[in-house]
């Protein structure tokens, strides 16, 4: 992708800002990052009727009205839709994640994929006990065992996977994936000439602080800002308090919900 004023970092500006061809764009915060990449391989068209009827018939009678339960969820749907246009339709804005939000998605995919592991192992009752910060003294120590199970067996030929390989790969995000499928059809923007004084913070980011809004979600507003997006989507409720002095102060509008995504993208 080229345009006036492109660089050697990926969608911006020596400056930082949005490359033209990427304007004008939506900045995804991770809580629509995350729901963007759990709707992976749905925006595909289902097989046909005959297949579909098959495959239910063979899975157990509950995970049928789990899935058609989940599946009626308008949230996810919207989703679907979303990753649909971005990834097979032209659409007037662009859709831009930072390298904050990727950083905020491998934990959340860390968690979630170790406790979904879990709870095919010891049950769901002992996982749903396990809070954030043992998940993670957990997967330090199976990282711990892994390194030291590849120094054993480093010099062996072998032709399976042992079982922490598996756990490895499951609760650490794959680039290649990521890139082809599950962030496809965002941009994925480096960050570059991006400052932040404390004569800044004492500004603008004060007024999000006063009002409780997280580091996290501060930075992903000066972030959208900084890369000349006109939008910035989030489902974090603590947005919806803050979104008259974004767009006050900024001039981007906050979109909270897919519907106001989707009626952009149209």
């Amino acid at each position: 992708m080229s345009a006036k004023g492109s660089s050697k970092h990926r969608f911006v500006t020596n400056s930082g800002k949005l490359i033209d061809n990427c304007l004008p764009a939506i900045y995804f915060d991770s809580s629509v990052v995350i729901d963007y990449w759990v709707t992976e391989g749905f925006e595909i068209d289902p097989p046909d009727d005959m297949v579909e009827r098959v495959a239910k018939q063979n899975e157990p009678k509950q995970d049928q009205v789990l899935r058609d339960m989940f599946k009626a969820d308008k949230r996810f749907d919207r989703m679907v839709e979303i990753r649909r246009k971005l990834t097979f339709e032209k659409t007037k804005f662009m859709a831009v994640m930072s390298p904050l939000g990727l950083l905020e998605l491998m934990e959340w995919n860390a968690e979630a994929a170790f406790k979904q592991m879990a709870v095919g192992a010891v049950g769901a009752l002992l996982v749903q006990r396990t809070g954030k910060k043992q998940t993670g003294d957990y997967l330090k120590k199976l990282m711990e065992l892994r390194s030291e199970e590849a120094r054993k067996l480093k010099r062996k030929k072998r032709e399976f996977s042992t079982g922490l390989e598996i756990i490895m790969s499951e609760t650490r995000l794959n680039s290649s994936f990521a890139e082809c499928h599950g962030l496809s059809g965002l941009l994925q923007a480096d960050i570059v000439n991006f400052k932040l004084t404390v004569g800044e913070a004492w500004l603008e980011p004060s007024a999000y602080a006063y009002l409780q809004l997280g580091v996290a979600d501060i930075m992903h507003i000066q972030l959208a800002k900084h890369f000349g997006c006109s939008y910035i989507a989030s489902f974090d409720d603590d947005f919806k308090r803050v979104k008259d002095i974004v767009k006050q102060v900024t001039k981007m509008n906050v979109l909270t919900s897919p519907e106001e995504i989707l009626h952009i993208l149209k």
